[in-house]
């Protein structure tokens, strides 16, 4: 009876031991994140923000560009030449800074000189030309480098008040040889990086951290959304590409950034790389908003727009009161 019963706890120790090791093997199935890819671009170089002097706008360049290389980031960033000028001439320690991207092995595009976005207060010859001027001096680093100025992106994301003047542009870029940089996952990092730096500089410590530590939260908030709705939109999660500027709460907490987007399954591709993805290849649909291209490519499958997360209403009262 004894050796009966030691036998059948043998057993149900046996089973539950299975058990146990099926339901573990579930949940690290679960836990372990999805492999994604994202490509890391900046807009508004040298600097988006408040005014900095050209010492602390090299400070703020380099501690990024730091963090971007530790963190093994390939980065494609886009310049407003009129950044490069200081009482209308061209400043040599301002260019000088903008080398530093190229030496840390970033590829460099035209987002206009003056940031000037096709809309309607600005007719599309005048944007045509701000795109021209905008690509002086960035061509002439590029072509020492043996490299072509290829990618434009759209400032503020606006790619025309309505059908024809965006096909019209489209075509001007196509015919000066260059490609569209889209963006996927846009957000509004600007707005808490204004606020940042404006307490950075009022030496507010305490508020710094508060804003710090919202970003990363919202941040992830804003990949989660584009996630779902690539998948909801093209049935898979495309190749993303985030758009970011190159400010101060970047150059102070891109690690965390990085770490965030680690931890939900990334790799860091460039842009040429995510640009193989299919969906780039999609039709976009005009919006007479700067909006993602996953809304653009729901729009033109007839799909309604999707409201995005907004950040928390203290950041947005800090902005309006700055």
């Amino acid at each position: 009876m004894k050796i009966k019963f030691l036998k059948l706890a043998i057993i149900t120790g046996l089973l539950f031991s299975i058990l146990n090791i099926t339901a573990l093997a579930q949940d690290a199935g679960k836990s372990k994140p999805a492999h994604r890819e994202v490509a890391v671009t900046f807009d508004d170089l040298l600097w988006q923000g408040p005014p900095l002097s050209t010492k602390e706008v090299r400070a703020m360049t380099e501690k990024l560009l730091r963090s971007l290389k530790a963190n093994g980031v390939p980065t494609f960033a886009d310049v407003n030449e009129r950044k490069l000028y200081e009482d209308g001439k061209l400043d040599p320690e301002r260019v000088a800074i903008l080398k530093l991207w190229l030496d840390a092995g970033a590829e460099l595009g035209n987002h206009t000189y003056s940031h000037m976005a096709l809309n309607r207060d600005h007719p599309l010859t005048a944007v045509e030309q701000d795109l021209i001027r905008g690509e002086t001096v960035t061509k002439q680093l590029l072509a020492e480098r043996g490299m072509k100025l290829r990618y434009f992106r759209h400032p503020v994301l606006l790619t025309g008040p309505d059908v024809e003047t965006k096909k019209a542009f489209e075509k001007f870029l196509k015919e000066r040889g260059y490609t569209i940089a889209p963006v996927t996952i846009d957000n509004q990092d600007f707005l808490f990086a204004q606020v940042y730096a404006i307490v950075k500089h009022r030496g507010d410590e305490k508020l710094m951290k508060r804003i710090a530590d919202a970003y990363i939260p919202y941040m992830e908030t804003m990949f989660d959304f584009f996630e779902k709705l690539s998948v909801d939109v093209l049935g898979y999660e495309v190749k993303q590409v985030l758009l970011l500027h190159a400010n101060e709460l970047n150059a102070d907490h891109f690690d965390d950034l990085a770490r965030m987007m680690s931890r939900r399954g990334y790799s860091f591709i460039s842009l040429e790389q995510a640009l193989k993805d299919k969906a780039y290849g999609l039709e976009d649909a005009q919006s007479s908003k700067g909006i993602s291209w996953l809304h653009r490519w729901a729009l033109a499958k007839g799909m309604p727009m999707r409201e995005e997360p907004r950040e928390p209403e203290w950041v947005t009262a800090l902005f309006n009161n700055r």
